[in-house]
C-alpha cells in the first residue's frame, strides 16, 4: 500500500492557510496513488499555540469535519487540537471514508527545555490497536514515541504499523535519537514503524524535518530531507511470517510483566 508522509511547514494558528495546506496535498497524493496521507502533530493549527488553544478549538474542529470530506477516497492521519469534557487535548485524528475512524490523545506531555505542553493540554491515557488501510495500526505522538513503553503496549495489543505525528525541534543530536528511536521500535516489536516530523520555524524555533520509513526488519525503506518541506511516498507492506518468528511475538510474556509492574506499582505505594 502506498503512503504519503506529508513534512509540512505549518503557519502558526492559522488554521485556514494550514487547512488549504492540507488540502493542496492530499489532492496531489491521490493523483500520486497513495491510499494514505500522513501529516504531523498540530499540523492543523501549528505548534507553539500556548494560549490560543483554547481560543482555537471551536475553528479547529470545524476544520477537521471539511478533512472528514477529504477523506471520501484517501484515508487522512493529521495532528490537531481538541476539546472534550472542558478539556484541550492534542491529538492525532484518523479519518477514512468520510469519518472520523480513530483519535489518539498524545499521553506524554513534555515540561523540559523549551516544552510547556501540560500548561495547555490534558492528557491521554490509552494506546489503542485499530484496523486501518494498513492493517492493525497504532499511532503516536511525538514524546509518547520516548516512552518505551508506547511502543511496548502497541506492539502487545497486536500493532503491525506504528506511526509518530511528531514536531519535533532542532537540537544537537536530535535527528541520530529519532533515529535510534525509530530503527528501534521497528527491529524489536517487528512493526513498520512511520515518523512524520513537520519543517519550519515557529518563535524562533526551527523544526528539522528529517521524517523516515521503517520496515519491520528495521531497514529503512524512506527519509525525507532535514530543514525543508518535503512529501514522500512509500510502499508499506506487512509481513506476517516475520512478526510470527521475532523474539517479541513468539517469547514475550505479558503476563509476567503486568504481574511485575503490579509488584512495583505496590511496593512504591507503601
Amino acid at each position: 500500500m502506498r503512503a504519503a508522509i506529508a513534512q509540512i511547514y505549518p503557519a502558526l494558528g492559522n488554521i485556514a492557510a494550514n487547512y488549504a495546506l492540507l488540502e493542496r496535498e492530499i489532492l496531489a497524493a491521490r493523483q500520486a496513488g497513495a491510499g494514505l496521507i500522513i501529516f504531523p502533530e498540530l499540523a492543523l493549527t501549528g505548534y507553539f499555540l500556548k494560549d490560543q488553544v483554547y481560543d482555537l478549538l471551536q475553528t479547529a474542529a470545524e476544520y477537521l469535519e471539511k478533512l472528514k470530506k477529504l477523506s471520501a477516497d484517501i484515508d487522512i492521519l493529521c495532528g490537531s487540537i481538541e476539546e472534550q469534557n472542558s478539556r484541550a487535548y492534542n491529538s492525532a485524528f484518523y479519518l477514512s471514508r468520510g469519518r472520523l475512524l480513530r483519535t489518539h490523545r498524545k499521553v506524554y506531555l513534555p515540561t523540559y527545555g523549551m516544552f510547556d505542553e501540560k500548561r495547555y493540554f490534558s492528557a491521554g491515557s490509552r494506546f489503542e490497536v485499530f484496523e486501518s488501510i494498513l492493517g492493525r495500526t497504532a499511532l503516536l505522538l511525538c514524546e509518547d514515541a520516548w516512552h518505551f513503553s508506547s511502543a511496548y503496549l502497541a506492539a502487545a495489543g497486536g500493532a503491525e504499523n506504528i506511526i509518530i505525528l511528531s514536531s519535533s525541534p532542532y537540537r544537537e543530536g536530535i535527528q541520530e535519537r529519532w533515529h535510534s528511536i525509530n530503527q528501534n521500535i521497528a527491529y524489536n516489536f517487528a512493526v513498520n514503524v512511520i515518523y512524520c516530523n513537520r519543517a519550519g520555524i515557529e518563535d524562533g524555533v526551527t523544526f528539522w524535518g528529517g521524517s523516515e520509513v521503517y520496515g519491520g526488519d528495521g531497514r529503512l525503506l524512506k527519509r525525507a530531507a532535514d530543514l525543508e518541506a518535503q512529501t514522500i511516498l512509500a510502499e508499506l507492506k506487512n509481513d506476517p511470517e516475520k512478526r510470527h518468528h521475532s523474539v517479541f511475538a513468539r517469547d514475550e510474556r505479558v503476563d509476567v510483566v503486568l504481574r511485575e509492574l503490579h509488584r512495583i506499582w505496590q511496593a512504591g505505594m507503601q
